[in-house]
């Protein structure tokens, strides 16, 4: 029976590929093709031909290789065909059943068509709809964002030391706005000693709180100023560094802002956010990175799929009559979902008024905490309970009751 599919072994900048008409059935030799419009176009046509002779419209086959498959498998999906991706971890286990250390572009194209045929009944996966694909990149560049925002505070932190010892004494919060337009004002203490009361005011005011606090912090800034014994060689260069660190805060902080209004305005397309957001715990941010990384919910026909692709499923290890009872979270699949589930049950246990804000999650978190387990492991256990609520919810489109 045929069951045509075109394999491609993905490289930087070009790829081999090889048709098939079935499992051992190959349509033609292996052929490169550079990742060009033209090159590309060529292809289709080669997939026009295998169809037309098998009466079968093809399937794209190749692994999941990030930035390099994602142009091709967007181009064949634009062009109407299933592309489906396999998990590099199959084919390497294809590879090392073979006797031989072999590794070429076309001996590949051949295991990776191996893999589908062998595994075809897995794969029945929808192109993924543009709106989620948009989410899924914002989200993740987001976290990239703020992954680089967090190395900044500590730079910033660490100059602050030196030019300014005693200033964290002042702001709750380092690098919020008002702290860091003070000190890219008066970023030593005797700027701070030798200022107008009424320059600092005028900065201090941004906060909008009372012109009590701000009389109050002029009083603290300069009390730290005058008991701050700064680092006195090389002053010039450190306040450069130190406004350049403060300019670059503030404009990631202005890109975060930006970031995270485009996410939510994204996420709400989908009907499954309002519903993911009835999950105590889950915040907006949170349920759009779960919407964007999860896609289609109805690939998942059962809730154990969805937990494997969060890699919060446990791995297993038996040998002969031993079986360990130690076993840890695969940690395979989406990671990028497996922190925003760890981070949304963290929200969920936590007490901010004395009592917790999903007080089901916090009774299964309690209740593994009192069975002996390390609270980190009992977050990862709330995580793993908190993505079956997600899954009943959004799979029943039904509000969270509690």
């Amino acid at each position: 029976m045929n069951n045509p599919v075109l394999s491609i072994d993905v490289s930087k900048s070009y790829s081999c590929a090889k048709p098939f008409y079935a499992y051992g059935q190959p349509f033609s030799k292996h052929f490169l093709f550079e990742h060009t419009h033209q090159n590309a176009s060529d292809v289709l046509e080669l997939l026009v031909d295998l169809e037309n002779e098998t009466g079968i419209e093809p399937k794209v086959v190749m692994e999941a290789t990030g930035n390099f498959s994602k142009p091709l498998k967007r181009f064949f999906s634009k062009n109407g065909y299933q592309v489906v991706e396999l998990n590099p971890i199959l084919t390497h286990k294809q590879k090392r059943k073979s006797i031989r250390k072999v590794k070429t572009d076309p001996i590949d194209t051949n295991r990776i068509a191996e893999v589908y045929y062998l595994n075809s009944s897995l794969y029945s996966q929808k192109i993924t709809d543009e709106d989620i694909e948009e989410l899924k990149v914002l989200c993740r560049h987001l976290e990239a964002v703020n992954e680089t925002f967090r190395e900044l505070q500590l730079k910033f932190r660490s100059v602050i030391d030196l030019v300014f010892p005693r200033f964290d004494t002042v702001f709750y919060k380092l690098c919020s706005l008002t702290s860091l337009k003070v000190i890219e004002k008066f970023p030593t203490p005797n700027a701070v000693l030798d200022a107008n009361k009424d320059e600092l005011e005028s900065i201090l005011r941004l906060s909008r709180k009372p012109r009590s606090w701000s009389l109050s912090k002029i009083d603290e800034l300069r009390t730290a100023a005058g008991e701050s014994l700064p680092y006195d060689s090389a002053q010039k260069s450190l306040v450069r560094v130190l406004r350049s660190y403060v300019k670059l805060l503030l404009t990631h902080m202005d890109t975060l802002s930006d970031l995270r209004a485009q996410i939510i305005k994204q996420a709400e397309l989908s009907p499954a956010f309002t519903l993911l957001r009835s999950i105590p715990g889950v915040g907006e941010l949170t349920a759009a990175t779960i919407i964007g990384e999860v896609g289609d919910i109805s690939r998942f026909n059962t809730v154990k799929k969805l937990v494997a692709f969060s890699g919060l499923d446990p791995s297993v290890y038996e040998s002969g009559k031993f079986k360990s009872s130690n076993n840890r979270i695969s940690k395979r699949g989406s990671s990028h979902l497996r922190k925003a589930l760890y981070q949304a049950a963290c929200a969920g246990i936590r007490k901010p008024n004395g009592s917790p804000n999903n007080q089901l999650l916090y009774d299964y978190y309690t209740r593994k905490v009192d069975e002996g387990k390390a609270k980190k492991v009992a977050i990862v256990a709330a995580a793993h309970k908190l993505l079956r609520i997600v899954y009943a919810v959004w799979k029943k489109g039904e509000m969270f009751r509690g």
